[in-house]
């Protein structure tokens, strides 16, 4: 009886202790306590092989998008980030995604889901460094950063995010 009784204790103490670390991962991190630091700068080619900046963007809500084909909950967000592009697109946001991935796989299924905006495709650890460079705290996947056009940092996100999650974030767009 006592087996049962410890066995049952370790049970819920490893069930909260996992339901801990899924909510920890999932949530914003606070960017009041982030210091101020210069954000990266990169130049990583697309998947035509020409090279793209955040940069290439000016005036413009950048959304880098750290992700892999291997992913569940990054496959899951790509079709909210191709319905923001469209949305946005044209005048206040551009999504970058950064495929820490195989080239041809990834090349394969962005043609196969349509992605409408630069697909970057970065190999081995240094895409895990770039997503350390820009504030990831565990370096899980889908990994989100939306940078404003003035440069502030507006979502650091380990974990999938919402079109609603990055709509509410967007600044009123000028007349």
């Amino acid at each position: 009886m006592k087996t049962w009784i410890i066995l049952g204790l370790v049970a819920v103490m490893a069930a909260g202790a996992g339901f801990g670390l899924q909510r920890y991962m999932q949530q914003t991190q606070s960017l009041d306590d982030t210091p101020a630091a210069p954000l990266p700068s990169f130049s990583i080619n697309d998947l035509g092989g020409e090279p793209v900046t955040p940069a290439d963007f000016p005036g413009k809500t950048v959304l880098i998008n750290f992700w892999a084909t291997w992913c569940p909950p990054c496959r899951d967000e790509i079709p909210e980030l191709i319905e923001l592009q469209s949305e946005f697109g044209d005048s206040q946001l551009q999504v970058l995604g950064i495929a820490l991935d195989d080239r041809a796989r990834v090349a394969e299924y962005a043609a196969r889901m349509g992605m409408n905006y630069p697909v970057l495709v970065v190999e081995g650890a240094e895409g895990f460094d770039l997503m350390d460079a820009y504030g990831a705290q565990i370096g899980g996947l889908p990994f989100n950063v939306m940078i404003h056009p003035d440069g502030t940092v507006a979502l650091r996100h380990e974990g999938a995010v919402t079109g609603d999650d990055i709509r509410a974030l967007l600044p009123a767009p000028r007349p």
